[in-house]
């Protein structure tokens, strides 16, 4: 306590007003997959034009710029990037820190990179030797300065989408603060091969069948379908008295196929048979390399022979010195700041996509299991941190009669901190001009909840939503099949005539009915965050009635301020929330162990998922 020592007029400043506590964020989505460039520690962007300096464009092979653009298209604002990818990383010539961060293409080849550094004739310049198989790259008088007058800057030369690297995309992790003489990469050779880990090829291997013309562009491409590993003989037969029709014989262990197609629009279309509906193939996948073309479909058809489609290996030992990409790099570490794992460092995440896991599953690197596998660690994630709701892609290629019994009997999840979309979304092609791709639906659905959340609240179920950029779904599902999916969690995008393709269904994956809906989920992350962040200040204050009364105050004027967004059910504050911080429960017990504690209850609005007008006959003049 101050003393008084002479006489006269003190002024002391006592801190008796109340503390308000200020909502949290609710839309801040955490993306784990594969980029073409950039950092691989966690890095906050913005907007879609911030990711494409730092992780570089669209990627054929990785859905995760895809699911990001579609993020900030539908309405995120912000989201952190977390970069898996094996990469070769080049020191300083005079520090051992980071100067260069090489990382392959995705489409990469089978054998290892190399890159060689040799000086340059200026101070701060350098040359660039990038290696692999037959193919060689050379840069030459590079600089690590950004405002390098004759615009040598390594970013920008070795990732010049049309005169850079065919091999690698590079990184500069050298930073900004020393002289760029000191921040060029150490002369040397370094590799993927070795110690270092190696280029990793992430789509999986395809069959390319020129047509029958000699000299022409493949016709079709033909690859394994998701879980197929094993090597897929490939047969072309002539159909007799049909010259655009042509035979596919596809053999695969024990397992035969046959498939009359053309190249054709109608019935008989190659992707239409194959691709999809009751039809489709379980081996194969394939592609109609020209479909835009208005040339003859029998003169494009490719011509008769044998092939054969090799299988893909898990093992790295048999890939060639490749390492295969694993969902355990997915799914990362905490202490190493790597994948789902290292999103731990990270308070202000809400949302946790991992759009690239179906990389992995589409090229067979990991099967249904593997998938399971990563999708539990993202769900744990979340349990654990208890602030954040972790977005789920369904597999790709399942009817609604699979992907049921994939969610109840194969993966069989129960969380309340997870929510699963069904089917995938068609989206333009951003490698492949004036075509379409499908895409797993999470970077989409997470910049619709950031969007709700902007525009109606956390409070509001993120369903009956438009999907911006979606022009097509993987599969339509009708009425009659989400009855047999949403009782069980699975959130469905449909498309309504004259009303676009909306997403139709707001539940977690909880098998508890008080946690059903995903906005409950949130609503409860908002307000637990918000109580926790905003009453810091109560930490080693005197445990006391006064505090006690000071408590409730804060939290009785936080969550009236909620109540007023319409987020509580009841037609006053006293029947919508209650705020409880007294004697009765902070006996003394409780108090001299160092505890205060505060009980608080509110009652969430719920959505009106089932509308019911009950219709009726009555007489004439009835009241």
């Amino acid at each position: 306590m101050p003393q008084y020592l002479s006489p006269g007029v003190y002024v002391e400043e006592v801190d008796r007003g109340s503390k308000p506590i200020e909502g949290v964020g609710t839309s801040v989505a955490a993306f784990v997959g594969f980029t073409e460039k950039g950092p691989r520690e966690a890095q906050l962007i913005t907007n879609w034009e911030q990711f494409r300096t730092i992780y570089g464009g669209f990627i054929e092979g990785a859905f995760l710029p895809t699911s990001v653009y579609g993020y900030f298209l539908n309405g995120g604002t912000r989201a952190y990037i977390m970069r898996v990818a094996p990469a070769i990383q080049l020191p300083q010539a005079r520090s051992s820190k980071d100067a260069l961060e090489f990382t392959p293409l995705l489409s990469a080849g089978d054998a290892p990179v190399s890159v060689k550094v040799d000086n340059g004739n200026i101070a701060g310049r350098y040359k660039l030797t990038v290696s692999q198989g037959d193919v060689t790259e050379t840069f030459d008088d590079l600089s690590s300065d950004k405002k390098d007058p004759a615009t040598r800057y390594v970013e920008n030369i070795v990732n010049d989408p049309a005169k850079g690297s065919k091999l690698v995309r590079v990184y500069d992790a050298s930073g900004s603060r020393d002289m760029p003489e000191l921040r060029a990469p150490k002369a040397g050779s370094y590799s993927f091969g070795g110690d270092d880990k190696p280029a990793a090829e992430l789509p999986a291997p395809a069959l390319r069948l020129n047509s029958r013309a000699a000299g022409n562009q493949p016709a079709i491409e033909i690859r394994q379908a998701p879980g197929v590993t094993n090597p897929v003989a490939v047969e072309i037969l002539d159909v007799q008295g049909k010259d655009d029709l042509f035979r596919l014989v596809f053999r695969a262990g024990d397992e035969t196929e046959t498939h009359d197609v053309s190249l054709a629009k109608g019935p008989t279309n190659l992707e239409t048979v194959i691709n999809g509906g009751k039809t489709a193939s379980k081996l194969v996948r394939v592609k109609d390399l020209d479909d835009n073309s208005k040339a003859n479909p029998a003169e494009r058809r490719p011509g008769a022979g044998k092939f054969e489609l090799q299988g893909i290996s898990a093992a790295p030992a048999a890939s060639k010195g490749k390492v295969v990409l694993s969902s355990a790099d997915l799914t990362g570490d905490s202490v190493a700041r790597t994948g789902v794992g290292g999103l731990e460092a990270l308070d202000d995440v809400t949302m946790v996509i991992m759009p690239d896991l179906m990389t992995l599953y589409l090229n067979g690197t990991i099967d249904l299991k593997g998938v399971q596998v990563a999708q539990t660690a993202m769900m744990n994630h979340c349990e654990a941190m208890k602030n954040r709701v972790a977005i789920l892609d369904a597999p790709p290629d399942m009817n609604p009669q699979q992907i049921r019994n994939w969610r109840m009997n194969e993966a069989n999840y129960d969380s309340k901190y997870a929510a699963l979309y069904y089917p995938w979304i068609e989206i333009d092609n951003p490698v492949q001009k004036g075509k379409t791709m499908f895409s797993p639906p999470g970077g989409h659905m997470a910049g619709i909840w950031a969007r709700n959340d902007a525009e109606r609240g956390v409070h509001k179920a993120p369903a009956n939503e438009i999907v911006r950029g979606a022009v097509g779904l993987e599969r339509q599902i009708t009425m009659g099949e989400q009855d047999g999916l949403n009782p069980n969690g699975i959130n469905c995008i449909r498309a309504f005539p004259g009303r676009g393709i909306r997403v139709w269904g707001a539940r977690t994956l909880s098998s508890d009915a008080s946690w059903r809906y995903i906005n409950v989920r949130r609503l409860f992350n908002f307000v637990e965050a918000s109580i926790k962040n905003g009453t810091q200040w109560i930490v080693f204050e005197p445990n006391d009635a006064d505090l006690w009364a000071r408590i409730r105050r804060d939290v009785n004027a936080f969550l009236y301020s909620v109540y007023l967004t319409g987020a509580f059910f009841g037609p006053s504050p006293d029947q919508a929330y209650f705020v409880k911080c007294d004697a009765e429960i902070n006996p003394a017990e409780t108090i001299d162990q160092g505890i205060v504690v505060t009980e608080i209850g509110f009652a969430p609005v719920k959505p009106a998922e089932f509308v019911v007008f009950r219709i009726g006959q009555m007489a004439a003049g009835g009241a």
